[in-house]
């Protein structure tokens, strides 16, 4: 009780995840506007969070102790992929355009996961319904075909009924698949966080389909970061060391501490991040561009922008295919329950 107690108390206390980007958005306007960062999330707690005095309370406490921004966003239930960003727009003095730029992505994703739902659940209701039949089936046809044929003593109806057992077994088996995937792929990404970070990065890089994906986001999120902060006026040594200072993604950490180091010892930016090889091929040219034209910081957050509408593209895309391949899934479990009624009703006709 005690843990669903708290588990309560902190959900009245945090801003919801559907509620995220709306939160982002007007706070974002409202800096816009001129209020301060104090009083902005004041004036939207009572919106957003249901216990909205003890946060308040709280928030308070937090800026009285010293803390920054990031610490009162993480009090409000943020998650850490947002939290990045908003340490580095402290440091280089863009807090409402990152706050406008997060609350689009947010919102993309957000509408992303709502739609991954509505194509979800007719499937899956249909899919239930399969199983409770494909189940009774089991129970109640199957033993009186077996006791009907069994005393007709036909090898072919035997082996007819085998067939039916077997295909009144594949929701059982997809559904045992689905689940030793799903537990593979969950022990496997726990026993990954524990590893040190290098091997991590190794390790993603080298899995099939998670490479494409990873390169992306990591590109997305390094040109962004670098970007930003280039274009507040620091140089690419204080960006380093910015990315290495944060403490809310320790792949940054590191990508940010081998860049350094590479360019410390002589190498160019451009030449640092293609020996570095974790991000797009595309980003050593944006590099080299940016380089020659003088207007890095800007190339790379237009890059950074450029691979978020990618992003999207690819998401979208992959959602549209999920519920056309669900149905596929239905049709052949469809098309097993038919073939385990008629089969060994064909061969009691033909035993006849």
């Amino acid at each position: 009780m005690k843990k669903v107690k708290g588990y309560l108390r902190k959900k009245h206390q945090t801003i919801p995840p559907n509620m995220q980007s709306s939160f982002l958005s007007r706070l974002s306007d409202l800096l816009m506007e001129g209020y301060t960062f104090h009083e902005s999330v004041t004036m939207l707690l009572p919106f957003h969070v249901k216990d909205s005095e003890t946060v308040s309370k709280r928030i308070i406490d937090v800026q009285r102790d010293g803390l920054n921004i990031v610490d009162v966003f993480k009090l409000l239930g943020f998650p850490s992929r947002l939290l990045l960003p908003l340490n580095l727009a402290s440091v280089h003095g863009q807090l409402q355009q990152t706050i406008a730029v997060l609350s689009v992505n947010t919102a993309f994703f957000e509408n992303a996961k709502k739609r991954l739902n509505n194509l979800l659940l007719y499937p899956l209701f249909l899919f239930s319904i399969l199983f409770l039949l494909f189940t009774m089936f089991r129970i109640y046809f199957l033993p009186n075909m077996e006791s009907l044929i069994g005393s007709r003593g036909n090898e072919s109806s035997d082996n007819s009924l085998t067939w039916t057992g077997y295909l009144l077994q594949m929701p059982n088996i997809f559904i045992v698949t689905t689940v030793i995937c799903s537990i593979v792929v969950i022990m496997s990404y726990i026993l990954l966080k524990k590893l040190p970070i290098e091997r991590q990065l190794f390790i993603y890089l080298k899995l099939p389909i998670v490479r494409t994906w990873y390169r992306l986001l990591l590109t997305r999120v390094f040109a962004r970061e670098i970007g930003g902060l280039m274009e507040s006026g620091m140089s690419l040594q204080q960006s380093f060391e910015a990315l290495i200072s944060q403490q809310e993604q320790e792949v940054l950490q590191f990508i940010g501490k081998e860049m350094k180091e590479k360019v410390v010892h002589g190498e160019s930016f451009s030449q640092a991040v293609f020996l570095l090889d974790s991000f797009t091929t595309e980003l050593f040219h944006f590099v080299v561009h940016g380089e020659n034209s003088g207007y890095l910081g800007r190339e790379l957050s237009l890059y950074s922008e450029f691979l978020s509408q990618e992003i999207e593209r690819k998401l979208s895309r992959y959602i549209s295919i999920v519920q056309p391949t669900l149905f596929l899934i239905l049709a052949v479990f469809i098309i097993g329950a038919y073939l385990a009624i008629l089969m060994p009703i064909y061969n009691m006709i033909n035993i006849v």
